[in-house]
């Protein structure tokens, strides 16, 4: 299980411990008591380093922007920091919100972030939400059980609009809101830049009765990159279980999300897209990511409103095992596919593996209208090749190189472990390890896209699945 961890010492400016019984002046030898006073205290662009303790707070800071930075031991003069061991938790009391930026607020270039934190038991964590733009960062925090209170909220750990920042090795956990149960992400000036990378999002939910989207993450910004996280155990009772992206290109808002070695395991909804919903004109361009045992189906790809342009996604190099229907009860669609408008939807899958998802269901694509204007495209890859449209208007275009669904020998798929067996040998984090049989998705992969160091000559092929193309390929000599 991953963990939140701050460790690094910041250029602290400004001093808080819960623990000070005498005289708080914000100094090291004196520090402030409480988190309000240290903010009603401190200058814009301070950093705010707080000793572990319960904060029950929540601060509204207006215009101000600062750093808070917890996890140092108390009565160590702020020289000891690990926030897996000396935790600053923020308690809510249910209805509040630990940190609320609104107009008038920070803007653009103006930095506040949150690194080292336990927040938990508040209606929402973070918001910020203005018509402007500013920087935000969240790090190495672990937010938890947080529950939105209000029916129109979304993001339960975070709710930020117009930001461009980090949101990066955090731990979101239990926490739940009508849409986006982990956090959710706007951008109504079309010019955020966020990236969203190596966190644990767990056992989130959408709660939204019927038509909840995202119940990890619910996001929309011209520019995600979403890479190294986990998606596990998260709920949804419409659309999108692990994650959500959409855009609004009818409002003149596009959305381009980068989403590398991400995994999405045991993540449920209620209609389609368990793991991933690319929906409503996005673009999403997908590489290494791993799609495992989600409910309702790994995948969901879905056009936009009508006028809206079209949604692009493209997946390379991934792995889809074993999806499960609506309700988890017996195997489901590796992809579900929806048409219903007249932009030119295109979507292509190239050296990937499907395996053990429902028969004849690695694709479940259909159409109202428009349906000569949507492509989809497979080629080297392993998958079940006898797909047919069942009169349902979408023909998938198989191409070159693949596979027609032969057992892709996964090192250990029900440990999670979806690396290729080799008699060379495959990867593991401790050394490579030789199996007595070689997978059959080695060395055929699409020839234009072998570039790593194994194998290593020109025109040589690299392997299908989440792996092939990279350090963790299994080795072929």
């Amino acid at each position: 299980m991953k963990v939140a961890r701050a460790t690094t010492i910041p250029a602290c400016t400004v001093f808080v411990d819960g623990a000070n019984a005498g005289t708080a002046d914000g100094t090291a030898a004196q520090p402030h008591k409480t988190l309000g006073a240290a903010v009603a205290a401190a200058s814009s662009g301070a950093i705010l380093c707080v000793a572990q303790g319960t904060y029950a707070e929540a601060l509204s800071p207006g215009e101000k922007y600062f750093t808070l930075a917890g996890g140092f031991q108390t009565g160590k003069s702020f020289a000891v920091r690990d926030s897996s061991l000396y935790v600053t938790k923020a308690q809510g009391n249910g209805s509040d919100t630990f940190l609320r930026i609104v107009d008038p607020g920070p803007t653009a270039g103006q930095l506040t972030a949150i690194d080292g934190f336990e927040i938990t038991g508040y209606s929402q964590g973070i918001v910020r939400d203005i018509f402007y733009a500013q920087r935000l960062d969240i790090t190495n925090d672990f937010i938890h059980d947080n529950t939105c209170t209000g029916g129109g909220d979304v993001g339960g750990a975070f709710f930020l609009n117009n930001v461009s920042g980090t949101i990066s090795g955090n731990v979101f956990s239990r926490n739940t809101c009508s849409r986006g149960g982990a956090g959710a992400v706007d951008d109504s000036t079309n010019t955020s830049t966020i990236a969203i990378t190596g966190n644990l999002v767990d056992s989130n939910a959408g709660s939204e009765a019927g038509t909840s989207h995202g119940g990890g993450f619910y996001l929309f910004a011209n520019k995600l990159t979403v890479s190294a996280n986990e998606f596990t155990g998260n709920k949804v009772n419409g659309w999108g279980g692990g994650l959500y992206v959409g855009a609004d290109t009818g409002g003149g808002k596009q959305t381009t999300a980068q989403l590398s070695w991400n995994v999405y395991r045991d993540n449920r909804a209620g209609i389609y897209g368990g793991g991933l919903f690319c929906d409503d004109s996005a673009h999403c361009i997908s590489d290494h990511e791993v799609f495992d045992s989600n409910c309702g189906g790994n995948i969901y790809l879905d056009c936009g409103p009508d006028g809206a342009g079209p949604t692009v996604a493209s997946f390379d190099h991934m792995t889809n095992h074993r999806a499960l229907a609506v309700g988890c009860g017996a195997p489901g669609p590796g992809v579900d596919i929806t048409k219903n408008n007249d932009a030119k939807d295109a979507y292509t899958f190239t050296n990937s593996i499907f395996w053990g998802n429902a028969k004849g269901l690695d694709f479940n694509a259909s159409c109202g209208s428009g349906c000569a204007n949507i492509a989809v495209a497979v080629s080297y890859s392993d998958v079940q090749t006898a797909y047919a449209s069942g009169g349902l208007g979408v023909a998938i275009a198989f191409g070159m190189g693949n596979l027609a669904s032969v057992d892709p020998l996964f090192v250990a798929p029900d440990a999670h472990d979806f690396h290729l067996r080799s008699t060379h040998a495959h990867w593991a984090p401790t050394a490579y390890v030789k199996d007595s049989a070689d997978s059959a998705g080695l060395m055929i992969g699409d020839p234009a896209g072998a570039t790593n160091d194994n194998p290593p000559r020109a025109g040589t092929r690299t392997e299908l699945g989440a792996y092939g193309n990279s350090v963790e390929a299994s080795l072929v000599r």
